[in-house]
């Protein structure tokens, strides 16, 4: 299994390169991990840059927290799945969506650790 860099990732300050700006993604045991696009020199509507590259960058500094966060949610999904099997008292719906939801968690998971 690849083990990704240890959060938190942080965005460093966008630096001009060719024609746009990347930022540094930061791992505090790693250093520099990555660079992002921040804004291409094309990406402009009427001399305002969209929001786009940014918001992708943010998401890839997140991806740690993302993956911590969707591995103890798919986890306490399935004990609390296991507990209202044990009661006895569990819907038949409930316990279908709750294992496709743990299908999609398992699949983006697997995603994120490069394992698919």
């Amino acid at each position: 299994m690849n083990k990704h860099a240890p959060g938190p990732w942080t965005l460093g300050e966008p630096e001009t390169q060719g024609g746009g700006l990347f930022a540094p993604v930061h791992s505090p045991l790693h250093g520099e991990l990555a660079t992002v696009v921040w804004c291409m020199e094309d990406d402009q509507a009427d001399g305002e840059r969209s929001l786009g590259c940014e918001a992708n960058a943010h998401l890839i500094a997140a991806a740690p927290d993302l993956l911590a966060a969707l591995e103890l949610t798919r986890e306490n999904l399935r004990a609390c799945q296991a507990t209202i099997h044990l009661c006895g008292g569990f819907d038949p719906a409930y316990v279908t969506e709750a294992q496709a939801a743990m299908k999609i968690a398992d699949a983006a998971m697997e995603k994120a650790r490069g394992q698919s």
